[in-house]
């Protein structure tokens, strides 16, 4: 009895822990255009200064790995979540595009770090639960980021200026960063890998690349959306927020229903659909430049996006003979950098094409999923699920792991 109150502890305070994850990085996201109108900077300095996030982040990523071996992610989440809330207040801070970039690598080396944690935690949770659970999780950090895009663009509207926002918000996820770490659970022992290291390295990288492709668009449709909105389809900049705060808003809700919906159609099946709702919102979004229009395209991008990491976290699990929580480590990884690289890439190829037609690439790349997807991930999935049911017998309404 006292072990399932602590997992349901452990459970909560995770979930809050996504949420200000997703908060934080919704506010830096929505105060982009912001970011770009005060200091005056090109798309391409725009995308600069992401870049610096991605450096910072993936640096972090390939150090803190072994630092929570070591440690333990609790341990290490008592210490990253608040450093991460209060990074928020740097690039709307810094004074000059140097220290923009600088803050924007701390920030983008915590968040990194909190992602890779909380990941890690959420894993420990679910194995003491015995359940998939993880859609849960990532609805949270979708949940967290439509909050933090509604509040920025009222307080924009309502004239707050930026400096003073980033502050407040940073303070108010400051509490939970610091509570919840303390009701977290400890990793079990960390076992030895089992051998088949070159098929496992073969599916890890299919399932990866799958996974980059798709985390790849969503990093372009956070950091972007917001920036196309008023740049491109004429929107005020109080609405700026609202657009991110829509494909938020369609994501959590894709991923709230995401479970049901593998049962009932199968993940291939969702993956087609999921893959063509994609395309078809960011190729509306490219061709109509229109501000309802892209609110409209970001809802159905929204929606196609919102479980195609989900199943393929599941298909990981059964790609790795080490077990799922190293495959799911490795494809996360793989696909965390096309999350943090796709942003500032578009940046740089739109100072050359425009964002409309860097949007349209991004359309086309996304397509791979909807065409190569299903064929590689049905036989791992189906694999997954089978593992899923003699695990959690005649429970049935969490059989993909998301």
């Amino acid at each position: 009895m006292e072990n399932r109150l602590n997992t349901a502890r452990a459970r909560l305070a995770n979930s809050l822990l996504f949420v200000v994850d997703g908060a934080g990085f919704g506010i830096w996201a929505a105060l982009l255009p912001t970011l770009q109108a005060k200091h005056a900077l090109s798309e391409g300095e725009l995308g600069g200064a992401m870049f610096g996030m991605v450096v910072g982040a993936v640096v972090s990523m390939l150090a803190i790995g072994q630092m929570i071996s070591r440690h333990g992610s609790r341990t290490m989440l008592a210490i990253i979540a608040p450093l991460f809330a209060m990074a928020l207040i740097g690039p709307m801070a810094a004074t000059t595009y140097v220290a923009v970039v600088g803050t924007a690598v701390v920030f983008g080396a915590l968040k990194g770090a909190f992602d890779v944690a909380i990941n890690s935690q959420a894993l420990v949770i679910e194995q003491a639960m015995e359940r998939p659970i993880m859609a849960s999780f990532q609805a949270c950090w979708s949940i967290g980021g439509l909050s933090s895009a509604l509040f920025a663009g009222l307080a924009l509207r309502t004239g707050v200026e930026p400096s003073t926002l980033t502050a407040i918000a940073a303070v108010a996820l400051l509490i939970p960063a610091v509570a919840c770490s303390r009701s977290l659970l400890t990793e079990p022992p960390v076992r030895s890998l089992k051998r088949g290291g070159r098929r496992a390295n073969a599916a890890v990288l299919q399932v990866g690349t799958l996974a980059f492709v798709a985390l790849f668009t969503e990093g372009v449709m956070m950091d972007w959306s917001a920036v196309y909105a008023v740049n491109v389809a004429g929107a005020a900049t109080w609405l700026a927020p609202v657009a991110y705060g829509a494909f938020c808003c369609a994501m959590a809700f894709g991923r709230l229903i995401g479970d049901r919906l593998v049962v009932r159609l199968s993940a291939p099946t969702l993956l087609r659909i999921s893959g063509a709702m994609t395309v078809g919102g960011i190729g509306l979004i490219a061709s109509v430049h229109f501000w309802p229009v892209t609110i409209a395209g970001l809802l159905l991008a929204g929606l196609g996006l919102a479980n195609l990491v989900p199943i393929f976290l599941n298909a990981a699990g059964s790609a790795h003979p080490g077990g799922a929580a190293r495959g799911v480590a490795a494809v996360s990884t793989i696909g965390y950098v096309g999350f943090l690289a796709g942003p500032p890439l578009i940046g740089w190829w739109s100072g050359s094409i425009g964002l409309p037609w860097a949007f349209a690439t991004v359309a086309l790349l996304a397509s791979f999923i909807a065409i190569t997807g299903p064929r590689l991930v049905a036989p791992r999935v189906q694999r997954s699920v089978r593992r899923t049911e003699k695990r959690v017998g005649s429970f049935r309404g969490e059989e993909v792991v998301a």
